[in-house]
């Protein structure tokens, strides 16, 4: 591998590409040894970093500097936190698009580990719930939590399943990440439908 060359992606570009059309959804990986964060999708856009060069490889800083300022640096602490323990990241923000608009990022992730517990790479998903935040919430936020807790518990199944080596249930666990990433997109469109009373 050329030092250019990103390294291989956890997740397959199928699932990249359809978790990208569903348009709620994004996700993101950070190579721990250099500090080098992938995001895609709409996550990209949403922390005001263009999708190509996103897709690339930036800087762990200047992806945070896509935070929302109030935000950084509790955003901040919470990343290195995970990166630190080779643990889970969990949480709600805000961040600036491209056209310096603010958006709400609900944002889970978790750190794979190497076979001595080393973090190798942080596995992400995002879900722009602005709509949700700015709306009534109720049970709306309640069904978001938990299926932002099944997503968590999904990632970090993965980690497992990928020490077995077989592909195939690999695969279906991509699958079962694009299905909730799918509910969840279907969630926030309900919750930003007008109510009829």
């Amino acid at each position: 591998m050329g030092q250019d060359e990103p390294p291989q992606r956890a997740m397959s570009a199928a699932l990249q590409s359809a978790l990208n059309a569903s348009g709620f959804v994004g996700t993101w990986e950070t190579d721990l040894s250099k500090s080098t964060v992938y995001p895609s999708g709409s996550f990209a856009g949403l922390v005001g970093l263009d999708v190509q060069r996103a897709a690339r490889g930036v800087s762990l800083a200047e992806f945070l500097h896509g935070i929302h300022p109030e935000d950084r640096e509790r955003v901040s602490s919470l990343v290195h936190e995970a990166h630190d323990t080779a643990g889970r990241f969990e949480a709600e923000f805000r961040t600036l698009d491209l056209d310096g608009l603010t958006h709400w990022i609900a944002a889970r992730g978790q750190v794979e580990t190497d076979a001595q517990g080393k973090g190798l790479r942080c596995l992400g998903i995002a879900v722009d719930i602005t709509d949700t935040r700015q709306g009534d919430g109720g049970d709306s936020a309640q069904t978001l939590r938990t299926m932002n807790q099944i997503v968590e518990a999904v990632i970090s199944v993965r980690r497992s399943i990928g020490t077995l080596g077989v592909p195939v249930l690999q695969t279906l666990v991509d699958l079962l990440l694009f299905e909730l990433g799918v509910e969840l997109s279907k969630h926030v469109e309900r919750a930003q439908a007008p109510q009829l009373h």
